[in-house]
């Protein structure tokens, strides 16, 4: 009892803590360039005295052209050897802030990198994300003549829980996270302890299910990318009988795979729920539908996740089980930085956080390479966005082309395009991963399905090359008709694709077989190389020779 008070409390206290950073997010919509340039000349200050403050003469900067003038931009290999010894306990090389650990991010070719993570970074994590989303969905239900019921979360993005040789956390954000945050956990998700799930525990979906389906009282669901929560559900679907069964009798079944003394460790907080598990075992007997998880969790408000660009069919997916819940896209962000954050449910337009980093952009469509600033950006036009952070990251490229939808206020609302360098052009088409994804939905929306597990590539072997289309999934029509129609939902998107196709300066499309499991596999190589599976993001191009010696080889039909 005393338990679900403080849980009670602290769920509230998140709602607070939203609102006051709704309100930052409403006063950032006025004079965002002057703030976010004070933020800049603030980063240079408190970094004059660090290794690279002195070799880029921070302490002659006043201004953004004196910042310009001393340091140009950069990218991760220009970081990598002060990493390493920032990795090794050295202080003062990029930035004077107290590195908290670093996040690991598994990079284009599943190599990871090593980006610090300092206490400011941290903070905009949970500023702009949890609490955010909680209050959002308070003010909806307000909206709706309802009140909001305090309810613990479940987290479904696994965590690693792994270190550095020097005991520095070495993970993903939320791990870092847990390790700052961790003694709230227990109150505010549904883990019996300060430490997520960790993937390397075993089973830790069943860990993840096991304790969330047993709290009745769950109001909102976390992930990094909603392709975590269709995974899960596929679990959810295939294992509830167990779960069900275990909740019922206050057991851990032998069929599940943990660690002896995580299995000892859970068991201490478990306890049989015999009315639980009674009232669980009706509702998926009930099938699932689109109302399955509004009846496992009556209290459910808000998912909250990544679910635009690469992960839109996703979404929908999630959706087709959530009727009656509120969706937040979440945010737009890389273990670099926060850069952008919705500041309304069911929309996917994120407003750009200025308190973040300073920005950058530089306009792709314009072969000048002129560095603007966010009051210069406008609408409708894509940019590739530079970052400068506390974390000591400085005039840094993500490689992400965004795409400017409008403003609040003054301040930009942006949306992901792509990776930079995701672009195919075999003459002159620029066709985008954005045109990609564009020309699969509407192929899925014509034949009511979702493919998953595919990707483009350019087929040089041939002239003029072609595009192929290489999938896992069996297509709903013969492989003629297929191409056939793709290609038109692929001129739709691209004009320049159809006049290129016409002129016969493209080939016809090709459809490749990829062996199942390759997408999978992939995932796994990425793990196995140290990136955090939280952060394997879908694989929709071979933009990398990494990527593209690795799926060519299980293409089954060339």
């Amino acid at each position: 009892m005393i338990k679900k008070l403080l849980s009670d409390a602290a769920m509230k206290i998140m709602v607070v803590k939203g609102n006051t950073s709704l309100r930052r997010l409403k006063d950032a919509q006025r004079s965002p360039f002057e703030k976010n340039k004070a933020l800049l000349l603030k980063i240079v200050k408190d970094n004059r005295n660090t290794e690279f403050g002195k070799a880029h003469h921070f302490d002659e900067i006043r201004s953004l052209e004196d910042y310009r003038k001393f340091v140009p931009p950069s990218v991760y290999e220009d970081y990598a050897p002060m990493l390493e010894r920032v990795k090794n306990g050295e202080k003062n090389v990029l930035t004077s802030a107290n590195i908290l650990g670093f996040s690991r991010t598994s990079g284009s070719s599943g190599v990871p990198k090593y980006i610090p993570a300092t206490d400011e970074s941290l903070k905009a994590y949970v500023r702009y994300t949890w609490t955010r989303a909680l209050a959002l969905s308070a003010k909806e239900l307000k909206r709706h003549g309802k009140s909001y019921k305090p309810g613990r979360g479940v987290f479904l993005s696994p965590a690693t829980n792994e270190t550095l040789p020097n005991g520095m956390p070495c993970s993903n954000i939320a791990e870092i996270g847990a390790r700052e945050y961790g003694r709230f956990y227990p109150y505010i998700l549904t883990v019996p302890t300060k430490k997520l799930f960790d993937m390397h525990d075993g089973d830790y979906v069943y860990e993840i299910y096991r304790f969330a389906l047993a709290d009745e009282d769950v109001s909102f669901i976390f992930s990094v990318f909603l392709t975590i929560n269709v995974s899960q559900l596929t679990y959810l679907r295939e294992n509830w009988k167990t779960l069900v069964d275990d909740i019922t009798n206050g057991t851990i079944s032998d069929s599940v795979d943990l660690k002896p003394e995580v299995r000892a460790e859970l068991l201490r907080h478990i306890k049989p729920m015999p009315e639980r598990g009674e009232y669980l075992r009706k509702q998926f007997e009930q099938g699932f539908d689109e109302t399955i998880l509004k009846r496992v969790w009556p209290n459910l408000t808000v998912i909250c996740g990544i679910g635009n660009a690469s992960f839109k069919s996703a979404a929908d997916y999630v959706r087709s089980f959530s009727k009656g819940v509120f969706f937040d896209f979440s945010i737009y962000g890389a273990s670099e930085a926060l850069v952008a954050a919705v500041t309304e449910l069911e929309t996917t337009d994120m407003q750009l956080l200025i308190d973040s980093c300073f920005y950058e952009f530089v306009n792709v469509d314009d072969e000048s390479g002129e560095y603007l600033t966010l009051d210069q950006l406008k609408k409708g036009e894509k940019y590739e966005i530079l970052i400068t952070t506390s974390a000591g990251l400085y005039r840094y490229r993500l490689k992400d082309v965004i795409v400017v939808t409008g403003f609040n206020g003054e301040c930009p609302l942006i949306s992901f395009v792509r990776r930079k360098g995701q672009l195919f052009n075999i003459a002159g088409e620029k066709f985008s991963g954005e045109d990609a994804r564009c020309s699969v939905e509407m192929f899925e929306k014509a034949h009511g399905i979702i493919l998953d597990n595919w990707l483009f590539y350019q087929d040089e072997s041939v002239i003029p090359n072609r595009y192929a289309f290489v999938t896992e999934e069996e297509l709903p029509v013969d492989s003629d008709t297929f191409i056939d129609e793709l290609e038109g939902y692929m001129g739709q998107c691209n004009k320049r694709y159809e006049s290129q196709r016409a002129k016969s300066f493209i080939g016809r499309l090709t459809v490749q077989k990829l062996q199942k499991g390759t997408h999978a596999a992939w995932a796994q190589r990425c793990v196995d190389l140290g990136a955090s599976a939280a952060q394997i993001k879908p694989v929709h191009s071979l933009d990398t020779p990494e990527k593209k010696d690795f799926y060519l080889s299980k293409i089954i039909n060339l």
